[in-house]
């Protein structure tokens, strides 16, 4: 019983909560966690998640719930896990996933070290790596409320059953474009493209304008590759992207990576390619 009352109110004495970065991630807790946390994201809609900052009642709501859980690789993640409250617990739900390194290029022409551009912080868009994050979000929810282990061993059964028959689906439809290229303005599909065998040309990095001659550049490559799409965010200006768009005469398709319904995006990104 006692137990029970605690994790009813949570730390602080608020409700029982739990915080993530993004929707996706918000997506995957809540089928495995089901009715026993309520989940919250931290990045606002349309917000860039690298270059946000939390606000002082952002950071007050993280310090109020039970766990904080860090999709890995987000500026600002770091920041609240240094300063986290002591009663908040802190999972990072990226650890297993091989990161990849240098594909934020500054569109500004020079080489730089994967050092500094760091890892690719976009894990979330492959299966394969949700796959891992839910795993990792089972073994923390176990440790925080070890009374619902079967319950939450449960829905994540399920929940690795769609995810594993989505893959495969995936895998199967995307078989004979092993070695495609394809377009996209900020790049935030290179976990994707890992998983399927294709090929990610970014064009920007985050919403800065792209030089001319870095736009040459990668119109030329994009062009002697084979590029029939380009996938663009609607937070990031869109002119530059558009006119790309124009100049090698393929389809703009407008994605949205951070959607809660993540896994409905890669569908159209499977389309798209297809």
């Amino acid at each position: 019983m006692v137990l029970m009352l605690c994790l009813s109110c949570g730390t602080k004495g608020t409700k029982k909560v739990i915080t993530v970065s993004i929707e996706p991630q918000r997506a995957l807790l809540e089928a495995i966690a089901g009715d026993r946390f309520e989940v919250r994201t931290l990045l606002p809609a349309g917000a860039n998640p690298e270059t946000f900052e939390p606000t002082i009642k952002t950071r007050k709501d993280i310090d109020d719930a039970m766990a904080y859980m860090a999709i890995g690789g987000m500026p600002f993640e770091d920041n609240i896990h240094h300063s986290l409250s002591s009663d908040v617990r802190y999972f990072d739900v990226s650890e297993g996933i091989t990161p990849i390194y240098g594909t934020h290029d500054h569109g500004d022409g020079h080489d730089h070290d994967h050092d500094d551009m760091g890892a690719d912080p976009h894990v979330w868009t492959s299966v394969k790596n949700a796959r891992t994050m839910a795993t990792n979000m089972l073994k923390a929810l176990k440790d925080i409320d070890p009374s619902s282990t079967d319950y939450y061993t449960a829905n994540y059964n399920v929940l690795i059953g769609k995810l594993d028959s989505l893959d495969r689906d995936f895998g199967r439809r995307l078989a004979q474009k092993s070695g495609t290229a394809f377009a996209v303005w900020h790049p935030s599909l290179s976990y994707f493209a890992r998983d399927y065998g294709l090929r990610q040309i970014s064009v920007g990095f985050e919403n800065k304008e792209v030089s001319p001659a870095h736009m040459a550049h990668i119109a030329e490559e994009a062009r002697q590759a084979g590029v029939r799409v380009l996938f663009f965010q609607r937070e990031y200006d869109s002119r530059q992207a558009q006119s790309l768009a124009r100049e090698l005469s393929v389809n703009i398709i407008t994605i949205n990576p951070l959607d809660y319904d993540w896994q409905g995006q890669l569908e159209n990104i499977v389309a798209a390619l297809r």
